[in-house]
């Protein structure tokens, strides 16, 4: 006969999700681990990240418009705030508040490119976001650099050398959404230039 959950387990299942692991807490209760993970669904908490409203490293970096390995360097060097938590049976994700990201953000402003962030996908959005955004968005503009055949070379380079875009724009001081763009406009030229050369050649 089945089993009815009681007030008690249920509870104890979301006190505890997220925090120990899915097995554990199946022994615990002395329930199947099918048992917990369909529980878990009709109290409509099956997603720890829901449950929790907090952004995984690659969500965070998605809305950010870098690459995630950014973001786990803020957390490994430069103090961004993040918890550690077990999901289902022995996955580790690691998640950042959005709270404490702008509050982290305030104080690392030169880290951020605030112009990248859409409105509302990072909630609640503090007060100062848009105008942050706004000045952001201005220095840009003004502060352009043109790209030099020296650096187009070095850039062609380092991305034939399998060198990650974030790596090639430290390297050439740029921003990484400013490599991505020159490389795709790079690219596609290098691919007009030997498709013209390719039917020149055809036709000798």
């Amino acid at each position: 006969m089945k089993r009815e959950w009681t007030h008690e387990e249920m509870e104890y299942l979301k006190a505890n999700v997220g925090e120990v692991r899915l097995d554990t807490i199946a022994r615990n209760l002395n329930r199947s681990y099918n048992a917990v993970i369909q529980k878990l669904t009709d109290l409509g908490i099956g997603n720890t990240r829901e449950m929790l409203g907090l952004l995984t490293f690659g969500e965070l970096a998605r809305y950010l418009h870098v690459d995630r390995n950014i973001v786990k360097s803020w957390a490994d060097h430069h103090h961004l705030p993040y918890i550690s938590k077990i999901t289902r049976k022995t996955k580790r994700f690691y998640f950042v508040s959005p709270e404490d990201f702008w509050k982290w953000a305030a104080q690392n402003k030169e880290k951020v490119n605030f112009s990248q962030i859409e409105s509302g996908t990072i909630l609640p959005e503090p007060s100062w976001f848009y105008d942050e955004k706004v000045k952001y968005s201005s220095s840009k503009k003004r502060s352009y650099k043109q790209w030099s055949v020296k650096e187009d070379r070095e850039l062609l380079l380092l991305h034939s050398k399998g060198w990650k875009p974030t790596c090639i724009a430290k390297q050439l001081q740029r921003s990484v959404d400013s490599v991505y763009k020159r490389m795709g406009r790079l690219l596609r030229h290098q691919t007009e230039y030997e498709r013209i050369h390719d039917t020149i050649q055809h036709t000798k």
